[in-house]
């Protein structure tokens, strides 16, 4: 009865920075990893499948299932508890709605994300996930300043994560023969990655983070992000996909 009140709304991964079960409560660290939410504390959404460190966390918000740590009562206020779970809100941030009861623990609760509290939820960056799928490049060929995305109007965004998520296999790639994956507002760079003799391009399946710009300033409103990928003459890359996610925060 419960599988009723699961609606995901936005849907997207990380790379999981340590084994994450499935039906915890998600945040970012450092590394701009998933990992499980601290406890009282904000989470960007839900694990939707159990990773090990290193695979591919799906993740989602809006109407979501999650573990129950103790007994919840319908309509309450959830926070994150021990270990990702759901408990009722007393000191934490708040961070959704309780639409279904939990007994106990190990019990399955629907809740609906939003912020809750009065104080600490108050003007909590929303995240968004741009994603750019390019075609098979023939030997040699390149992308040239692509669209990624725009950031939205009223908010200011600052990427936390990049990726490329490969479907193939690529070849050519070597010492001199480098592929290189860049990210780019106007001219400034965001996110730059080198695939060469010493850093493989993703297998099929797989994703490598593009590793971020030290101290890169909030992207304003109507921001648009770029890709280019420069490849050496032997380079064939596969399909593969760009996803960058970033926080927006409202612009007040």
């Amino acid at each position: 009865m419960n599988n009723a009140y699961e609606i995901p709304n936005l849907r997207f991964s990380l790379p999981a920075g340590a084994d994450i079960p499935r039906r915890r409560f998600v945040g970012v660290n450092a590394s701009g990893e998933g990992v499980i939410a601290t406890e009282a504390s904000s989470a960007i959404g839900v694990s939707m499948n159990e990773a090990a460190d290193g695979e591919v966390l799906e993740i989602a918000d809006g109407i979501v299932m999650v573990e129950a740590g103790g007994a919840i009562t319908p309509g309450a206020g959830i926070e994150v508890g021990t270990d990702g779970k759901a408990v009722t809100n007393t000191n934490g941030i708040g961070i959704g709605i309780a639409l279904t009861g939990a007994a106990g623990v190990g019990n399955i609760v629907a809740v609906k994300m939003l912020n809750t509290s009065a104080t600490n939820g108050l003007n909590a960056p929303l995240v968004q996930t741009f994603v750019y799928t390019a075609a098979d490049l023939a030997t040699g060929a390149d992308i040239t300043d692509a669209i990624i995305g725009v950031v939205p109007a009223g908010y200011n965004a600052t990427v936390i994560d990049a990726q490329v998520i490969s479907t193939g296999s690529a070849s050519g790639i070597g010492a001199e023969a480098t592929s290189v994956v860049l990210l780019e507002v106007g001219s400034t760079k965001i996110a730059e990655v080198t695939f060469d003799a010493g850093n493989a391009f993703p297998a099929a399946g797989a994703a490598k983070a593009i590793t971020l710009a030290p101290a890169v300033a909030n992207l304003e409103a109507g921001s648009v992000l770029l890709l280019t990928v420069t490849n050496g003459e032997a380079v064939d890359l596969p399909v593969f996909t760009v996803q960058v996610t970033v926080t927006l925060t409202p612009v007040v």
